[in-house]
């Protein structure tokens, strides 16, 4: 196994806020719903949402030195060494200092991890989805995907209008490879096996609350929210309130560049305008002038916020 980079022995410490820092871990088995869940609580918080996938895929087209060591391990189809996705995923926290905290999508999913991340951050709660088995594999087998646009539907809880075609695009939809039923069922197991020591350790340190993930999506983002003001009662307005919309950012366009007066260009043989002898068209002054006007290449452009 790889050694882990030295900077991971200091922890990271992100700035204070009316948030006291929300550290979360969401944990759930395959299809719980949870990158959707994970989402939603980093736009009504205002916190990151560190998803391994992602930061993998950002390192690996980014080329840094972790993500190249981390592609030779995917394009085999291999897991990713737990050295490489800890380095990945403190060196993520450390660029995002302005976040007010963060909640982990997944991760982590053995004891090892949970150790390793602990050497330099602290979390405050992890939250664990649980869905009875069965459900899962009904859920995931029934999802359809557009070949053209990837929209998602379910044949039961979400269908088309016109079975097997796309409402948005008119697309075909198909079933994922990874969508039948014994490839979930294999992820299930899998998961069973490998993360619910993860589970155990972080009920016996008393950080782990269970949520049912049965119902809607606003069902279960209702009993995350319910386990959240549990722990911090002071997010009760934050939490149940309407959900804060980011507004855009808008570059404030440039002002218009003063032109120069439009004066009728001297005849052949007649004098310039004011005195001027003529040069203005030629050259020499006229450019200068020209470059007062319209500025140098390179010149400062719009703001950016």
């Amino acid at each position: 196994m790889l050694a882990l980079p030295q900077v991971a022995k200091s922890k990271v410490a992100l700035p204070c806020s009316a948030l006291d820092n929300m550290r979360l871990v969401l944990l759930g088995p395959p299809s719980a719903g949870k990158g959707t869940q994970a989402s939603l609580l980093s736009q009504r918080f205002d916190i990151l949402h560190l998803a391994t996938g992602d930061i993998l895929r950002e390192a690996v087209a980014a080329g840094s030195s972790l993500g190249k060591k981390a592609k030779k391990f995917m394009d085999t189809g291999a897991l990713v060494p737990d050295a490489i996705v800890i380095g990945l995923l403190e060196g993520k926290m450390k660029s995002t200092q302005s976040q007010t905290g963060f909640i982990l999508d997944g991760f982590p999913r053995n004891v090892d991890q949970a150790k390793q991340l602990e050497e330099f951050t602290d979390l405050d709660l992890v939250l664990c989805i649980e869905v009875d088995p069965n459900r899962l594999v009904e859920r995931a087998t029934g999802r359809r995907s557009c070949k053209n646009c990837g929209a998602i539907y379910h044949v039961r809880y979400n269908p088309p209008k016109q079975l097997g075609i796309c409402d948005k695009c008119g697309g075909p939809l198909f079933l994922r490879d990874d969508d039948n039923e014994e490839i979930v069922r294999k992820r299930l197991r899998t998961y069973e096996d490998q993360t619910k020591p993860v589970i155990q350790y972080y009920e016996s340190i008393g950080k782990l609350k269970y949520v049912e993930g049965e119902g809607s999506i606003e069902d279960v983002q209702k009993k995350l929210l319910d386990a959240i003001v549990e722990q911090w009662p002071q997010l009760k307005d934050a939490a149940y309130g309407p959900m804060p919309v980011k507004k855009p950012v808008v570059s404030t366009p440039p002002k218009p560049s003063p032109q120069p007066s439009q004066q009728p260009r001297p005849q052949h043989g007649q004098g310039a305008p004011h005195g001027g002898g003529g040069r203005s068209h030629r050259g020499g002054r006229g450019r200068g002038r020209r470059g007062r006007y319209f500025g140098k290449p390179g010149s400062k452009g719009p703001n950016k916020p």
